[in-house]
């Protein structure tokens, strides 16, 4: 993360779950609302700001995190390797798919194109329910596959099994009412990205700190 020190040796999966704190931006969607039609919707204009910068942030803190679990995870199984072999495999795999959402879709560039067009914050709202889902999805898959790893290690008492947390919602249907409603809609819309996210935030926690504390 820029402007903020770096871990030092040995200590990156620790770090980069602290950071969660800064990158796991989360706020309340209906205040979020109010504030948005009190202030004429200024305050929807930052709401959408920080959809993509926690977006942006979360995507490449939990990359990282995945990233120094692996790796942890790696050195607790020297020489026993073969016993998570599968779970091995797969774990590549995700980090890589994890490294690849991590681009950023750059918060300060969608604000600009939100104001100035207005299909662009449909267009917005699209990639980001696309991408939410699609990192739950792969991140649920990581902390049961790494669960399974460190169960067999004897590092966990159990193998557990992580639930995606974000719902599959159909944006057209989401679409076609804010446009039939002449975007009153839209303001659920709103409530339903922030929530969501927020929830997803929220559920990984404990799934966090229980590899940290297995990997400690």
């Amino acid at each position: 993360m820029e402007g903020v020190q770096q871990p030092y040796q040995g200590s990156y999966l620790e770090y980069y779950v602290a950071q969660r704190a800064q990158s796991d931006f989360v706020t309340d969607p209906g205040m979020a609302i109010l504030l948005s039609f009190l202030t004429c919707g200024i305050y929807g204009i930052y709401i959408l700001y920080k959809l993509v910068e926690r977006r942006d942030e979360h995507f490449k803190r939990m990359a990282a995190v995945v990233d120094s679990a692996v790796a942890q995870l790696r050195l607790k199984a020297q020489g026993r390797e073969e016993v998570i072999a599968p779970e091995l495999a797969r774990l590549e795999q995700i980090r890589m798919q994890m490294a690849t959402m991590a681009s950023e879709r750059g918060a300060a560039l969608w604000l600009v194109i939100c104001i100035f067009t207005g299909i662009g914050v449909y267009i917005l709202y699209y990639l980001l329910m696309q991408d939410y889902t699609q990192h739950d999805v792969l991140e649920a898959d990581f902390f049961t596959v790494m669960s399974s790893a460190l169960a067999k290690l004897g590092l966990a008492a159990q193998a557990g099994q992580a639930v995606p947390t974000v719902p599959q919602r159909e944006f057209a249907t989401f679409l076609l009412l804010t446009i039939f409603t002449c975007g009153i809609y839209g303001l659920y819309w709103l409530y339903v990205m922030i929530k969501d996210f927020n929830d997803h935030f929220l559920a990984q926690v404990a799934w966090e700190d229980f590899l940290l504390q297995a990997l400690r």
